[in-house]
C-alpha cells in the first residue's frame, strides 16, 4: 500500500522547469515528449550528420572527393551547365566553399570551364567524361541512401515533409544572416594573457588556502 502511495506521489510530482529560454515554444517529439525549437534544430543538425554518415564511410577516400565537391558535382548534373553563382543557389553552400569545390574538381578533370558566349564575364561550369563517369557511380549509393532513410514513411507523409523542408529552406533563403542569430554583441571570451592571469591568481588563492590549512 505504501508503495502505491509513492508511486502515486511520483506520478503527480511537477517537472523540473526548463532554463530559462529553452522553450519558447513549446513542442512534442512521437513519444510525446515536450522539446525546445533549440532542442529541434540539434536533431535536424543530428539528422544531416547521419545522412553524411556513409558518405565519409564510404565515399571520401575511395573516390578522392570531399563532401562539398560531392555536392557540387552530383548538383550540376542534372543542371547540365551552371555558373558558381548558380551552384551557391542550388546548393546553399557559400561561394568559397562552392569556389574550392570547383578548383578541387577542375584539378581532378571532372568537370571544365568555358566562357559564355553571351556574357564573357560569366564563366560556364560542366562536368567532363570522367565527372559524369563518377556522377554514374555515386547515383546509385545516393539513391538507396534515399530509399533507406524513407522507407518507415508514407507517399502522404513523403509529400508533407517535403513541404515542411520547402518552407525552411525558404525561410532560410529569405532571411539576412545577421537577423538570424540575432543582434546581440557576442560576449568577448578573455585573452590569452588575461586567461593566465586569472589561472595564476586561482593558483596562488589555492596555494594560500592549503598553507592556511
Amino acid at each position: 500500500m505504501a508503495r502505491k502511495k509513492l508511486n502515486a506521489k511520483q506520478s503527480t510530482k511537477a517537472a523540473p522547469p526548463s532554463p530559462p529560454g529553452e522553450i519558447a515554444h513549446p513542442l512534442h517529439d512521437g513519444s510525446g515528449t515536450r522539446i525546445s525549437q533549440p532542442q529541434l534544430l540539434y536533431r535536424l543538425l543530428k539528422l544531416n550528420n547521419l545522412i553524411m554518415r556513409p558518405f565519409f564511410t564510404h565515399f571520401e577516400g575511395r573516390y578522392q572527393i570531399s563532401m562539398n565537391e560531392m555536392r557540387v558535382l552530383m548538383t550540376l548534373a542534372p543542371m547540365g551547365e551552371a555558373a558558381s553563382h548558380e551552384l551557391c543557389e542550388a546548393t546553399g553552400l557559400h561561394p568559397m566553399n562552392v569556389s574550392r569545390s570547383v578548383a578541387a574538381l577542375r584539378r581532378h578533370g571532372r568537370i571544365s570551364e568555358r566562357r559564355d558566349a553571351a556574357n564573357l564575364r560569366r564563366k560556364l561550369l560542366t562536368l567532363t567524361p570522367e565527372g559524369w563517369a563518377l556522377y554514374r557511380t555515386l547515383m546509385p549509393h545516393v539513391k538507396n541512401i534515399s530509399e533507406n532513410l524513407f522507407a518507415p514513411m508514407s507517399p502522404l507523409e513523403l509529400e508533407f515533409l517535403s513541404k515542411l523542408v520547402g518552407q525552411l529552406i525558404l525561410r532560410l533563403e529569405t532571411i539576412d544572416a545577421a537577423d538570424l542569430i540575432g543582434s546581440e554583441e557576442p560576449i568577448p571570451l578573455p585573452g590569452p594573457a588575461k586567461e593566465k592571469k586569472r589561472k595564476t591568481a586561482a593558483k596562488a588563492g589555492r596555494a594560500r588556502t592549503a598553507r592556511r590549512d
